[in-house]
């Protein structure tokens, strides 16, 4: 026997079927066996001698033999049966280990101990297990990046860098995902663009980018989100075979209305949560083929004196509207408020004139 191959002795097999091992060296030989279809055999072998030497039964002596024995002279007693079959016992245990030494050893397959006592010969075999040292099945093998970029520039032609722009945009294969642009009375132009590029050309596009003028900020970042893609891959797999079960349940459902209704219900739900897992998993595949460079272009502006005569009439001429806009809002405030205190006012005026008379007369 290997010992290599066979970390095993046949006496420790033995001691295992009758449980004299101790627990670590007893869940040692169990996955041995699990793995060793020919120990498995020899284990079975042992196991039919066991059960044989126990189904055999010593028989009662006879009337002759007990006469036999007190008539003769040897005090020694009778020597029993199952002495005399004791090399018989050695003979097929030696058979057993012979076997076992000619035993070549194949193949690693796992099962319980109950299931050797109970089913030694017909030992199912369980899925080999996963190396945890390599990635799932679903993993990708290369990390998945989600890159983005910001750039800050200053550009003297204002026109010429957002024309350079949309012709970056157009020879690396990119496209605008958001473009706002301003232009305030008394400032330069801006540009605030948010630009999706293939992420094999955004350090291209950026060196492009670059030339249009003078760069004041550049951040580059990047989220690795493989983690989140196996996760996402795996829930849609386990959803879309949940899916397939119910479906199978469905088909072959013959009971109540209620138990189907049940059953298109769950149908919809987990349909759902794989149509919004499908989505997320689509947005992750864009971010991480089309990077995302956020663009703010700057126009160098200069301020001019403005000396124009057309200029100042205008601005006085809005002045005078103006004017002319706050006399008639104080005129129609005024004759508002006398229109609506006007009565109030007469009324009290009524009924104070007299006491005030008198007391006017009193005083003087």
């Amino acid at each position: 026997m290997r010992p290599d191959m066979h970390p095993i002795e046949p006496e420790e097999l033995m001691a295992y079927l009758d449980g004299e091992l101790s627990e670590a060296r007893a869940s040692e030989t169990a996955r041995h066996l699990a793995h060793c279809r020919d120990c498995q055999a020899v284990a079975a072998e042992m196991q039919s001698v066991s059960r044989t030497l126990l189904a055999w039964e010593i028989e009662e002596a006879g009337p002759g033999v007990e006469r036999a024995v007190n008539a003769a002279p040897l005090p020694a007693p009778p020597r029993p049966l199952w002495k005399s079959r004791m090399p018989w016992i050695f003979a097929m245990a030696a058979a057993v280990i012979g076997a076992m030494v000619l035993v070549r050893i194949q193949g690693t397959h796992p099962v319980s101990r109950a299931e050797l006592l109970t089913e030694p010969v017909e030992v199912k075999q369980a899925a080999p297990e996963q190396n945890e040292a390599g990635p799932p099945a679903n993993e990708p093998r290369e990390p998945q990046v989600a890159r983005t970029a910001q750039i800050t520039l200053t550009a003297s032609d204002f026109p010429a860098a957002r024309a350079a722009l949309d012709e970056i945009l157009k020879r690396r294969g990119g496209h605008i995902g958001s473009l706002t642009l301003g232009s305030p009375p008394d400032a330069g132009r801006t540009l605030d663009a948010v630009l999706r590029v293939p992420a094999a050309q955004l350090d291209a596009a950026l060196a492009d980018v670059r030339r249009l003028g003078r760069v004041e900020t550049e951040q580059q970042t990047g989220e690795e989100v493989t983690r989140q893609v196996v996760d996402l891959d795996a829930r849609l797999a386990n959803s879309r075979n949940t899916e397939q079960r119910l479906a199978d349940i469905l088909r072959h459902t013959a009971g109540k209305i209620s138990d189907v209704l049940e059953v298109e219900k769950e149908i919809g739900r987990v349909r759902g949560e794989i149509e919004q897992m499908e989505a997320e998993r689509k947005s992750l595949a864009d971010r991480i083929s089309f990077a995302t460079l956020n663009v703010r272009l700057n126009e160098e502006y200069k301020a001019h004196l403005a000396t124009s005569t057309p200029y100042g009439l205008s601005r006085l001429r809005n002045s005078a509207v103006e004017g002319y806009r706050n006399a008639a809002g104080s005129l129609t405030g005024a004759a508002a408020f006398l229109l609506s205190a006007g009565p109030s006012l007469v009324l009290w005026a009524a009924i104070l004139f007299f006491p005030a008379r008198y007391l006017w007369r009193k005083i003087r």
